[in-house]
């Protein structure tokens, strides 16, 4: 499966609701630092997978990097999701039809991507990549491995 925006590729200068309603421009996220987006929704296996080590990432980033999720589900299915999985990163909603993601001709959930300060997607992975998740960590400047002696039993790939 082919991205429709594939890396080098402007992230698109929209908004999407947070949990509280308000719009969110996507265009702030890396203003001063790359950002690190995350598209999925809350039944996808994969996705609740990927988003603790996303959560790993947005707790240990530089304090004016952005790590943002972005889930295909109502305000009430985010929030459970979030305190199930205990996460802090921040959400955006992206509601049916999906306008980010279907513009963007994703087709695989979780899909995590890299913006440089420049806007322009650097770089993708589709579903779970151990060895990707912790070079966007690195490019974001997050600090120490992503991945510790916890998580010998996660795999290093699983399709979305």
């Amino acid at each position: 499966m082919t991205l429709r925006f594939q890396p080098p590729h402007p992230f698109p200068l929209l908004s999407l609701p947070d949990l509280e309603g308000a719009e969110r421009p996507f265009v702030t996220a890396w203003a001063a630092r790359p950002a690190l987006f995350v598209f999925g929704h809350r039944d996808c296996v994969t996705t609740r997978m990927t988003l603790p080590f996303v959560d790993r990432i947005h707790r240990r980033r530089p304090p004016d990097t952005s790590v943002i999720a972005i889930l295909q589900d109502d305000a009430e299915s985010v929030r459970e999701l979030r305190h199930d999985l205990e996460l802090d990163l921040p959400v955006r909603l992206e509601a049916d039809p999906y306008p980010v993601a279907t513009g963007m001709g994703l087709r695989t959930a979780p899909t995590v991507m890299l913006v440089g300060t420049d806007g322009l997607i650097a770089r993708t992975c589709e579903g779970f990549k151990r060895d990707e998740l912790e070079a966007m960590a690195r490019a974001i400047g997050m600090v120490g491995p992503l991945f510790t002696e916890a998580d010998a039993g996660v795999p290093a790939r699983r399709p979305g």
